[in-house]
């Protein structure tokens, strides 16, 4: 081959030669020598005769081609074409590359057609190209479109514009990373949004909704806590809202995003955070939780416990507790939660006819401070002061000194005739002014005996004149109560 190269040289045989660099893989020669001789062959017939012969050595020609000083030798179309008439895909794309290094905008046609030979044929490859954002004048809908078929949901996402082209995509959750996800919706509009929301729990609400999720507690500020709700309303996923509006309700003074979180978290059973919100929250409505819990029937009572607790349903509340058959948890009130309230306790049962020797036990269990005058004004304005006997003694017999303790019993005596004259006289804790007011409309005596232990002068002067007739003496006023 050299000696014919030779021969042709000095024989002056243009198409020879070049055709004998050609065979040599001596292409730069070639080019040079078809300039100095100026001969002008035909290069993509010859590329293409290289190419069949030499993938490799056809695309380090094409490129010499293309890229010389004077201008491109052949149409870069053209060079393309003989690649792909021999399924060169790799050669292809690697001459197209540099070719259309320049990102021209009348190459965008040649954009396209490198990035859907690789979409066709090595989508990977493509997903590089795309991902180096190296072009911007090729035909984003196609590609887009291609990008879909071939896998690349995420690339397909940032190419299409049409709203329908976006929902048929974001459906697919498990193909796109999360991260992408979410913040790709804050590129579109709340509207576009919502819409996105919509079909991905329409079409797979297990797949989808840890990303809408996650998208609706992103953007909950922009599209609202009220369409948001409504959305997972309406795909009636108690899961959805509780998670969604458990990252909001802390920071929310929304009234109606408490009680939905409520709500949700009776609806999913997590009955711990319940207890926590409707104790902690300060932005629901009481009497619209309450009425909630009560028609929810939890198997525990201690969410709807502690509303009653802390906006005084407690009437409400032992009602409702002891006509479902719940009066284990009118002992969990008044035992575990606050022992204050048991006065009012006790007077709701009354109220309904409770067994006295039920709410004689309940007194009896419990350990907490209760308020004893509360106590004894609820039994007392219902007539049934002496139903709580049992407890008073209980107190004073452990030591306690309440002066309050020693008033109810005073008023038991009283009321009984338990010898009152001798307790009046001989016990130094009771309240005289007390106990003498509850005495003067039953036995001025006795209230006479009261006011007199308690150096009450205005009380003893003003109860003896009303009874003279009944009372022997009274002491000289020395001093006042």
């Amino acid at each position: 081959m050299t000696l014919a190269l030779s021969v042709y040289l000095r024989a002056n045989v243009p198409n020879k030669v070049v055709a004998c660099f050609a065979e040599t893989g001596q292409f730069a020669k070639i080019i040079v020598y078809a300039k100095r001789v100026g001969y002008t062959p035909d290069y993509a017939a010859l590329l293409q005769h290289v190419t069949r012969l030499n993938p490799e050595h056809g695309a380090e020609f094409a490129t010499q081609l293309v890229n010389d000083e004077m201008g491109p030798l052949v149409d870069v179309e053209r060079v393309v074409d003989i690649f792909m008439s021999q399924n060169m895909i790799q050669q292809a794309t690697s001459f197209l590359l540099d070719a259309l290094k320049e990102n021209k905008p009348e190459q965008g046609h040649l954009q396209t057609r490198l990035l859907e030979m690789n979409l066709l044929n090595a989508p990977q490859v493509a997903d590089a190209i795309l991902g180096n954002n190296m072009f911007s004048h090729y035909d984003r809908p196609r590609i887009a479109n291609l990008c879909e078929k071939a896998g690349l949901l995420q690339r397909a996402l940032e190419h299409y514009e049409d709203i329908n082209d976006i929902k048929r995509v974001v459906v697919h959750t498990n193909l796109i990373p999360a991260d992408y996800l979410v913040d790709f919706f804050g590129k579109l509009t709340v509207e576009q949004t919502l819409e996105c929301f919509n079909e991905m729990l329409k079409v797979n609400i297990r797949q989808n909704l840890q990303v809408v999720v996650q998208a609706a507690t992103k953007y909950s500020d922009l599209i609202g806590p009220v369409r948001l709700i409504e959305l997972f309303e309406k795909f009636k996923t108690a899961e959805g809202l509780y998670y969604y509006l458990g990252s909001i309700v802390n920071l929310s003074e929304d009234s109606e995003v408490h009680f939905k979180y409520i709500q949700a978290a009776t609806r999913t059973g997590q009955i711990r955070e319940v207890e926590r919100i409707v104790r902690e929250s300060n932005f629901y409505n009481p009497e619209k939780v309450k009425n909630f819990l009560k028609e929810a029937k939890l198997p525990d009572q201690l969410p709807l416990i502690i509303v009653c607790d802390r906006f005084d349903f407690v009437h409400d509340l032992v009602l409702y507790l002891y006509q479902n058959g719940m009066t284990n948890f009118i002992e969990v009130y008044v035992q575990r939660v606050n022992s204050a309230r048991t006065p009012q306790v006790v007077g709701g049962l009354l109220d309904v006819d409770c067994d006295e020797n039920t709410i004689k036990a309940l007194l009896a269990s419990v350990t907490g401070p209760v308020p004893v005058d509360e106590l004894v004004d609820e039994v007392e304005k219902r007539n049934r002061l002496k139903l709580i006997l049992p407890y008073l003694e209980a107190k004073i017999a452990a030591g306690q000194q309440d002066p309050a303790l020693y008033n109810a019993l005073a008023k038991i005596k009283i009321d009984s005739n338990n010898d009152p004259e001798s307790f009046l006289k001989e016990n130094n804790i009771y309240d005289p002014l007390v106990v003498g007011k509850y005495c003067e409309k039953r036995d001025p005596y006795l209230a006479y005996i009261a006011y007199a232990k308690g150096l009450c002068d205005e009380e003893l002067i003003s109860i003896t004149n009303d009874n003279q007739a009944r009372t022997c003496s009274f002491r000289p006023v020395s001093c006042s109560c």
